[in-house]
């Protein structure tokens, strides 16, 4: 494995934090909702704290786990069949501390078209799901991507909180640091060559149909690269054969420099989605409310991508802000 970013938190604050967010749940908030309330604030003592711990990770490693951020919530129920069947109420509490500490390191979104708009999504194995490339899958591996690589406006920061863990089932990641391909590839990749369509989690029955406009893989970002990748729902713009063998390099780059970061309970992984791709291992559900089960928020924080960026459609999807301010539409 790379370097590691690893916090920790004192139990104090933990604590501190587990009773803040119960007490705004006492009054009504949901993870969906609490930022929304403008008054809705951590004390600034447990903030401070916060920040110091909960932090995006440097571009060169490509994520953070800030372990056992979350371990003061309690039991938050079997895990759910389905992520329509999470019982929002009981989980209010942890919903609402997750997404406090994601508003510290940027501006947390959702999608409308993507489990109906919520603002904390509930990542786990569901029936019928296992050997799709959605985060419902399990008995087939998930493979790399790029979260939302489809969007101009895809989070920068990725959040997991992991609730339940039985099975010990990590997180597969890849940085495009780790990446060690030659300057001919590097240079192909930063071609805008490929379409990247949303992927099946999204209610888009016509992202085919919509102009096909070329994304780069790569692109440079802050004396580093920046990372666009998906192939499971990427199309090719070109046949050119170098370009090709190109994309096929860095997949099998990224694979020989990938690593699993363990979660447990209470954990928080926070993937820089620019710098690294991240994946799961295959592994058999049990439907018995005890598989494993996270929890993601999505972050937009102030990071520059490539200008032609912002002449996509983003295939008209739609983004849901958690302050409840109206986000446009991409062009």
């Amino acid at each position: 494995m790379p370097v590691q970013e690893i916090s920790d938190l004192d139990i104090e604050s933990r604590r501190a934090l587990a009773a803040a967010a119960g007490e705004f749940a006492a009054e009504g908030a949901l993870g969906d909702t609490v930022l929304a309330d403008a008054g809705a604030c951590l004390p600034d003592v447990l903030a401070a704290r916060l920040n110091s711990a909960v932090r995006p990770p440097d571009p060169g490693v490509g994520y953070r786990v800030v372990r056992g951020l979350f371990t003061e919530f309690g039991d938050q129920g079997p895990t759910p069949l389905h992520w329509r069947e999470t019982d929002r109420e009981r989980c209010a509490p942890f919903d609402i501390g997750l997404a406090m500490v994601a508003s510290l390191v940027g501006r947390v979104f959702g999608w409308a078209d993507q489990q109906d708009g919520r603002i904390v999504h509930n990542i786990l194995p569901s029936p019928g799901c296992e050997e799709m490339q959605i985060g419902a899958s399990s008995t087939t591996p998930l493979a790399w991507h790029t979260e939302d690589a489809f969007h101009p406006d895809r989070a920068d920061l990725l959040l997991l909180a992991c609730v339940r863990n039985p099975d010990a089932v990590g997180s597969r990641l890849s940085t495009v640091a780790s990446a060690k391909l030659g300057e001919r590839d590097i240079g192909r990749l930063l071609e805008p060559q490929v379409v990247i369509l949303p992927d099946d989690s999204y209610e888009d029955d016509h992202a085919e149909l919509r102009e096909r406009i070329g994304m780069a893989t790569l692109w440079p970002r802050r004396g580093s690269l920046g990372l666009r990748y998906d192939p499971s729902y990427t199309q090719h713009l070109t046949e050119d054969a170098a370009f090709r063998a190109a994309y096929q390099e860095l997949g099998r780059a990224l694979e020989d420099g990938s690593f699993i970061v363990p979660l447990a309970p209470g954990d928080l992984l926070i993937i820089d989605n620019d710098a690294a791709v991240h994946g799961r291992v295959a592994f058999q559900p049990r439907y018995d409310g005890t598989d494993r089960w996270l929890k993601r928020v999505l972050v937009r924080s102030p990071q520059a991508r490539p200008e032609r960026e912002q002449r996509e459609h983003g295939y008209q999807q739609r983004q849901v802000d958690a302050y409840r301010t109206q986000l446009p539409l991409p062009m």
